[in-house]
């Protein structure tokens, strides 16, 4: 079979530690390492239940053939440790990190995590992992009313904390918000609190009708909602903004289409794969579609011979006002979104306003 990648457009904003891993060489793994959790938000894309969590030595297999894959295809490695909440497995977590930081094929790695775990302790132990860019945590508004109505009483508190800790210890910050009708108005009074907090960066995810959030529909923007919504956020990241706004996303194209630095294909089958904690391997976290499981498939295998991975890199097989859009090289729509609202993941993206 023919090998071939195509790219994202989008690379994080770089600490100084560490070097700019260029889009055409990067591969990006999302690693669930439990899907236990201390919270219940209201729209998790989890649907309550806990897969087989596998004990650290299996981990250790599953990163050596993460370490194997990108060594064969040339690529740089960059990693998201998550959960769950991935503190829940304190040591084993800092194994991996280890690991992690003695390994050539890795050029960082991030934990997204909701914070709450983070104590002063933790923050000095993390301050010592060598290629740790940095910690992402989730915020739903910049008030605690806002926040605690998905997240939980006491929630917003704990964040803001944490986030103190981290940067205390040196350690940089991004925060994700998942954007709904509950918060959109709130990502200007966000943007300025970051700022002033220090964090270094801000994304911004549309939600996704998924796991307990399935019955949230009511929460989604529609299509001009939307439009006028990434309009107002990209008049912010512009006009010089105190943090950096990601607006490496679908749809952000439509606002941005003469800025390189705005839009992203979906990586879902082009650079990227999702592992859960037993090794089951999605395209994507959001698209929760088993493709093969790394300890019994292999990542090659996996990758190559997955024939939805085939069908989502090629636009041919894009549908509706997707099809054949003069922003394809920018914009492909997100396939989750496309899968959960419609059931076909190849449907055209029914957010986008264009």
């Amino acid at each position: 079979m023919r090998c071939f990648f195509i790219y994202a457009s989008y690379n994080y904003a770089m600490s100084e530690k560490y070097s700019e891993v260029k889009a055409e060489n990067e591969f990006y793994f999302q690693w669930h390492i439990t899907e236990r959790c201390n919270w219940a938000c209201k729209h998790c894309y989890q649907n309550g239940s806990e897969s087989i969590e596998l004990p650290l030595g299996r981990l250790v297999e599953i990163l050596d053939k993460m370490e194997q894959a990108v060594i064969k295809w040339g690529k740089e490695a960059t990693v998201s440790l998550t959960g769950g909440e991935p503190f829940l497995r304190r040591e084993d977590l800092h194994e991996i990190m280890a690991r992690l930081d003695s390994s050539h094929a890795f050029a960082f790695y991030d934990i997204l995590s909701n914070g709450s775990l983070v104590s002063e302790r933790e923050a000095d132990r993390l301050s010592k992992h060598l290629k740790l860019r940095r910690v992402q945590v989730s915020l739903e508004g910049a008030t605690a009313e806002t926040n605690d109505e998905v997240r939980g009483r006491g929630s917003f508190d704990s964040i803001m904390a944490a986030i103190e800790i981290l940067r205390a210890h040196g350690i940089d910050v991004a925060v994700m918000m998942t954007i709904t009708r509950k918060n959109k108005n709130e990502v200007p009074a966000l943007v300025k609190l970051l700022g002033e907090m220090d964090v270094q960066a801000l994304a911004l995810e549309r939600f996704i009708p998924e796991g307990i959030g399935i019955g949230l529909k009511e929460f989604m923007l529609d299509s001009q909602e939307l439009c006028e919504l990434y309009e107002r956020i990209y008049k912010t990241a512009i006009d010089n903004s105190p943090i950096r706004i990601l607006l490496y996303r679908p749809l952000f194209a439509l606002v941005g289409r003469d800025d390189p630095t705005v839009g992203a294909l979906c990586s879902a089958g082009n650079n990227a794969l999702t592992i859960m904690p037993d090794g089951t391997v999605y395209p994507c976290r959001r698209l929760p579609i088993p493709i093969g499981n790394v300890l019994a498939d292999g990542l090659y295998k996996i990758w190559y011979g997955s024939n939805l991975l085939w069908t989502l890199r090629n636009p041919e097989n894009l549908k509706g006002k997707c099809h054949n859009c003069e922003l394809l090289a920018q914009c492909r729509g997100c396939r989750a979104m496309a899968y959960f609202v419609t059931g076909d993941f190849m449907a055209e993206d029914p957010q986008c306003w264009k």
